[in-house]
């Protein structure tokens, strides 16, 4: 699974889960899509792209969040990212690429223990796997997406690092089984995975997508095909997906070492978006067979809707077999919810807010609740000062008992400042 949630600050996302270190085998596996783009790219780009576009934007985040009774923190992270883009027209040879270097005033190491239950953070001290910590590099230069692709007719390849988000879910995606959102920012860029992907569109919103994931660091290697349509008569979007994964989301507890659980994973899912009586709705779910695990099934729906006013209106539930009826959770569960982003309890609502306050500023307000009877607030201001600048404030507050899935006392506060070129 590519990206890792932590409370308030994406960019914790960036730093390295235990258990995720590659062996040489794995390594040498993961290269073979990069090796085979590397290869058409040298054969096939020569006179079959024309001018190469740049642009990006320069992003500073400062994130501060408090703890309560115990110490604050405060980080503070730039980002500079460029976008590369060349092709693209019928039977041209498409680039797409974005090159991203964050930075750090050094290299920082936090311990995680103030995101957890008392219990756990001892019972994890006295195990193997010690207190759980995330050490992000000072500096970093990734790529977000670097694909090749090639389309014909109704055909078209895409061959490298990419976007493979399926599901109209808005918080959480359960078709998606190469990503997870940020539950504070779901909006916020992912990282791309490895991958070759090939589609057949047809008609008004018809598609067969077939997936190929090599195993790499972070990513349930796998297969996914997915068929979707659009039912023009009622005007709703439908699809059916199926996965194959090798899932590392769960953490084994036996021997107290609390390392991933690798395991091999099918999924068969299905989404539907439309309108009913005014009303956005959407669903997705899936049912899936596990190899060490019980089988579970994951859901999420939700409606949304605008007043006169402009108020927009937004419901959401989330449904996850996979969690625990109630609290308290067992601590490999915990390190789940940290490293993987999997939810605690088995449901989840959110509730959203949002309004124009003029034509450049935009609030909104959103609650995260938990069946444990935890929740946090998320309030969120978007402004655009500039044509070409953007500022971005949110918050979180939680509330709960101090073994729910949102521990109390908890507030951060996120000022993302962003500039395109």
């Amino acid at each position: 699974m590519v990206g890792r949630t932590f409370p308030g600050f994406p960019l914790l996302s960036q730093g390295q889960a235990p258990g995720q270190a590659l062996s040489a085998v794995t390594r040498k596996r993961s290269r073979w899509v990069l090796k085979l783009s590397t290869f058409i790219s040298f054969l096939l780009i020569p006179g079959m792209i024309n001018a190469v576009e740049l642009s990006g934007y320069c992003e500073n985040t400062a994130f501060g969040e408090y703890f309560g009774d115990e110490d604050g923190r405060l980080l503070d992270a730039s980002k500079l990212r460029i976008d590369i883009a060349a092709g693209g027209d019928e039977n041209e040879l498409e680039l797409v690429a974005n090159v991203n270097l964050i930075a750090y005033y050094r290299e920082i190491t936090l311990d995680l223990t103030p995101y957890l239950p008392d219990n756990v953070a001892r019972e994890l001290e006295d195990s193997d796997e010690g207190i759980p910590t995330i050490t992000i590099p000072q500096s970093r230069v990734f790529l977000d997406n670097a694909y090749l692709a090639w389309r014909k007719g109704p055909f078209r390849l895409r061959l490298g690092r990419q976007q493979l988000s399926w599901g109209p879910g808005y918080s959480f995606n359960p078709t998606d089984l190469f990503h997870r959102k940020e539950m504070l920012d779901p909006t916020y860029e992912k990282e791309g995975a490895q991958a070759m992907r090939l589609d057949y569109r047809w008609g008004i919103g018809g598609q067969l997508a077939a997936i190929a994931v090599p195993e790499q660091s972070g990513v349930d290697a796998g297969y996914a095909v997915r068929l979707g349509t659009h039912i023009t008569t009622v005007g709703y979007d439908a699809a059916v997906t199926l996965h194959r994964t090798m899932d590392r989301d769960s953490y084994q507890d036996d021997s107290g070492d609390y390392q991933p659980r690798s395991q091999r994973r099918y999924a068969a899912g299905w989404e539907f978006s439309g309108g009913l009586l005014g009303l956005g709705v959407w669903c997705e779910g899936n049912y899936n067979w596990m190899a060490e695990e019980d089988d579970f099934i994951r859901a999420i729906a939700g409606i949304d809707y605008t007043l006169h006013s402009g108020i927009y209106l937004m419901v959401e539930g989330l449904w996850s077999e996979r969690g625990e009826e109630k609290p308290p959770y067992p601590t490999a569960d915990w390190m789940a919810y940290l490293w993987s982003g999997e939810p605690l309890g088995r449901s989840r609502l959110m509730l959203g807010i949002r309004k124009g306050l003029t034509g450049l500023t935009e609030a909104g307000l959103y609650l995260f609740g938990s069946e444990d009877g935890s929740f946090v607030l998320n309030p969120r201001l978007d402004f655009s000062i500039a044509q070409n600048a953007n500022l971005t404030l949110f918050g979180a507050a939680s509330f709960g008992d101090p073994d729910s899935q949102f521990r109390p006392g908890m507030f951060s506060i996120t000022a993302r400042g962003t500039v395109y070129f």
